[in-house]
């Protein structure tokens, strides 16, 4: 029953004199700055090639996009070394990485509102309704490629195949921090924003200042929520010298060395 009275709510709330409605699309980078909105690049598609086989067969999310730079060696430690000397540079760091990550998020909504003129106050309760919320992603992983595995043995094979799903496992743990956990508290912030009163003079221009403020109000959840996934980043194991975590697969090829 509940189920339809919020719904019979919905659609009287739609037909009350004075609703109207809107569409929002806000983009955050990295630091939680607002960005013009670009046209987004869909995640690259599986490669085919022998070379990507590796990292194919251990799962590659279809909602991230993945590059990568090539690695060479004739031996597992040889490939390790080559991964850490030639990896992505952190200009933050000044230093090489086995694995880059890279991230911006954002979202499309729509809101509708109702106004109500209160005579005794002379004030303009506007009801605000926001739904229909879309999250977008824009995540690159950067990982290394063996170009040709010919040199190794079936042991060095499965050593490889294991440094690559050690890193894959980080950077998808990255993914979730970024994408998987905040939704839930952003849905329920963005529910919040359901009320505002404006003076009884601001009537002629309140289509505006309700769009204002909601923007506001939501590019204020986002910069929030970005500065959140940062520190969960910032707490998330860190990488090292040679640009691996400490517990990173590397060790496993120096100890062979």
């Amino acid at each position: 029953m509940r189920r339809y009275a919020l719904l019979l709510a919905f659609f009287i709330f739609f037909l009350l004199p004075g609703n109207s409605r809107g569409e929002v699309i806000q983009h955050f980078d990295a630091a939680g700055n607002l960005v013009p909105e670009t046209k987004k690049t869909a995640p690259s598609p599986a490669h085919n090639t022998q070379k990507y086989s590796v990292v194919q067969s251990l799962g590659l999310r279809p909602d991230v996009r993945y590059e990568f730079y090539p690695v060479f060696g004739r031996t597992y430690a040889e490939i390790v070394k080559s991964a850490e000397e030639n990896g992505p540079f952190n200009k933050e760091t000044r230093t090489r990485q086995t694995s880059a990550f890279s991230w911006a998020m954002g979202w499309t909504y729509q809101f509708s509102y109702t106004t109500e003129y209160d005579e005794d106050n002379n004030k303009l309760h506007c009801d605000i309704i926001i739904q229909d919320i879309t999250f977008s992603y824009d995540i690159t992983i950067t990982l290394p490629v063996l170009t040709d595995n010919s040199f190794l043995n079936d042991i060095e094979k499965d050593l490889w195949k294991n440094y690559i799903a050690r890193i894959l496992e980080l950077e998808h743990g990255r993914v979730k921090i970024v994408k998987d956990e905040p939704q839930e508290n952003i849905l329920r912030r963005m529910g919040e924003i359901s009320y505002l009163m404006l003076d009884a003079d601001e009537e002629n221009t309140a289509d505006k200042l309700i769009e204002r403020y909601v923007r506001e109000e939501t590019a204020r959840i986002g910069k929030e929520t970005v500065k959140q996934i940062r520190e969960k980043l910032d707490q998330y194991p860190k990488k090292s010298e040679g640009g691996t975590s400490s517990d990173s697969p590397s060790r496993d090829a120096k100890k062979r060395r």
